[in-house]
């Protein structure tokens, strides 16, 4: 790839601000949100109902794909006014009341999400990872009026009946369960659904409610009202269109762009998901879904769909960059491949750089639940030079760096990222002190530890407890995992620490390595040396035969890799080399 095909951050940012301008196709304005002032989008639309409305004008053109299923944007349309009508109706769904539902990536996903904002509901997208009870944890939790669910998930519920009579139905999708509805007899009744006149929200009503994944304690229920989700919506088109004129070098005024396919590889139920999706919509494209990743199925629909846009955790990139690497595959279509969830290695990006011979745009961000999707971009040129980097900020977006003060530090100085925005959350759902302690005084307190240059661009560190304290010196495990996900032979690494009775922790690495590989722990903690300071470099390596343990957003779930690596102390003998300061700790 000629890194000259590559849009610049420059580029982009020109773009953006000709774009952003009041004359523009997507002008900001400054506002009062909830006491605080922010940028916004001043156009339509401005809740979710008003977006799905939109879509109408879509008609015939194909909106969703799997397998061999095909619906058109009628249909949709037609479909989710239909499931409005009977949640209404027949289960007397009002404004504001839950509607959960629990599924594997089907179309009757996006049917449901839909049905729910134009009865006034608030959607509960269930993880459909989890077990019986963590599933039945997050039912009581939301009360939801009604359950969709299907029959995996209606399993796991049947063990807590006592969950599933509370709610005034349930829905069985793509099977039959007794004393359930059946998804396919609701959709399949439009006697009245078409005088069905679907409930106008405010703009600062809630619309979801996503449970966090949990990776440091209980899942918290996010809230998510119209306005964070339609400024990311927008925010999602207008980055797609700067990033196509940078590529075309023509503006074409929202307009004359083929119509586009984006093959689905989140879990739905994940922000980065339901974001993919619901922009996509919005803008009518195509949106095909899997009913569970595989490569070599994703590779088929590339071609016969002639997929354009991919965006997956750093497994699912990296398999397919290996998958288009073979030769095997037709993957001309694709123009962009994007990395989230987590963050890509270096490696990855310059295998996009050489597979795709330039072609395809390499994108990543940064973003929470809480943030609505992402909220800051690498893209391009910038994040092939770049490629630690998260990148800068969209639109609409301000960001504080902090000390554990909450004062601001110097660039490049490690701090705290905090966020304010339109795209930020109402706040926890039933939990006031949570909210006040990540949402006061209108930022987002994120966790995570970010360097920002004193030109714009924002580096991810790692977490405020994903750091391990070794003699006194902080060891940011994102680093270490970046680097030992450099060597050629590793798939993917965490990095924990390890009790030491001494320096109080010591850094320990867990990594998988790619098929047939057989390098030892010893060669990539000498791998590591030679990149790391001395205090960062990992002291055992285990390596594991299966794929690292990982939650719905591709995230490490650390503790978990603890508990199955049954770490433990060093022996109580073990002597650091003498030294003058901590950090010089063998």
């Amino acid at each position: 790839m000629k890194s000259s095909k590559q849009p610049s951050g420059n580029e982009l940012a020109a773009i953006y601000e000709r774009l952003t301008e009041s004359s523009g196709r997507f002008p900001t304005v400054a506002t009062i949100i909830d006491g605080h002032p922010m940028q916004e989008f001043d156009r339509d639309p401005r809740t979710l109902v008003a977006a799905f409305a939109q879509t109408s004008a879509y008609a015939d053109d194909e909106a969703i794909l799997y397998g061999d299923e095909r619906y058109t944007y009628r249909q949709q349309y037609q479909l989710a006014y239909r499931l409005a009508y009977q949640l209404v109706h027949r289960f007397g769904v009002r404004p504001g009341d839950r509607v959960a539902f629990a599924m594997r990536n089907y179309p009757e996903f996006p049917l449901v999400f839909w049905a729910t904002q134009l009865a006034g509901a608030i959607a509960v997208p269930l993880n459909a990872w989890l077990s019986s009870h963590e599933l039945a944890v997050l039912v009581d939790d939301c009360e939801p009026a009604v359950i969709f669910a299907d029959d995996e998930r209606l399993q796991r519920l049947s063990s807590h009946p006592h969950l599933l009579a509370k709610a005034r139905g349930v829905v069985a999708v793509r099977c039959q369960h007794p004393g359930t509805n059946a998804f396919s007899d609701l959709v399949a009744d439009d006697s009245n659904s078409a005088e069905f006149l679907a409930h106008q929200p405010e703009p600062d009503d809630v619309a979801t409610i996503l449970y966090t994944s949990g990776t440091t304690g209980r899942p918290k229920g996010v809230l998510g009202t119209h306005r964070n989700h339609v400024s990311t919506i927008l925010s999602v088109r207008l980055r797609a269109e700067a990033l196509r004129e940078s590529r075309d070098g023509t503006d074409t005024d929202g307009g004359g762009a083929p119509q586009g396919t984006t093959l689905i590889t989140f879990p739905l139920f994940h922000i980065a998901g339901l974001t993919i999706m619901t922009s996509n919509t919005f803008a009518g494209r195509r949106v095909a879904l899997m009913y569970k990743w595989d490569v070599e199925d994703a590779m088929r629909i590339i071609a016969a769909e002639q997929v354009s846009e991919l965006t997956g955790p750093p497994l699912v990139v990296r398999q397919t960059i290996e998958a288009a690497r073979t030769g095997n595959y037709d993957v001309s279509s694709l123009t962009t491949l994007g990395n989230g969830g987590a963050p890509a290695g270096h490696k990855q990006v310059r295998d996009i750089v050489e597979v795709f011979d330039g072609r395809v745009v390499p994108t990543t961000g940064y973003g929470l639940t809480e943030t609505t999707s992402a909220v800051l971009l690498n893209t391009g040129a910038e994040f092939v030079d770049r490629p630690s980097g998260i990148g800068r900020l969209l639109p609409t977006v301000e960001i504080h760096i902090c000390d554990g003060q909450g004062q601001p530090v110097d660039p490049g100085a490690v701090g705290e990222l905090w966020v304010r925005g339109p795209q930020v959350a109402a706040g926890y759902y039933r939990l006031e002190s949570a909210t006040e302690a990540a949402f006061g005084d209108g930022w987002f307190r994120t966790g995570d530890l970010v360097i920002q240059s004193a030109d714009g661009f924002v580096e991810l560190v790692g977490r405020l407890k994903d750091v391990i304290i070794r003699g006194g010196e902080n060891v940011y495990c994102a680093e270490v995992e970046s680097v030992l996900e450099d060597h050629p032979d590793v798939i993917e690494a965490a990095i924990v620490g390890r009790p030491h009775e001494l320096l109080g922790e010591e850094v320990e690495a867990v990594v998988r390595l790619h098929s047939g590989r057989d390098i030892g722990g010893d060669q990539l903690i000498e791998f590591a040396a030679a990149r790391l300071a001395t205090f960062k470099v990992p002291r055992h390596v285990t390596i594991s035969p299966e794929p690292l343990p990982r939650n719905a957003a591709g995230k490490l779930m650390k503790r978990e890799l603890i508990s199955a690596t049954a770490l433990k102390p060093t022996p109580s003998n073990y002597q650091p080399t003498p030294c003058s300061t901590p950090a010089e700790a063998q």
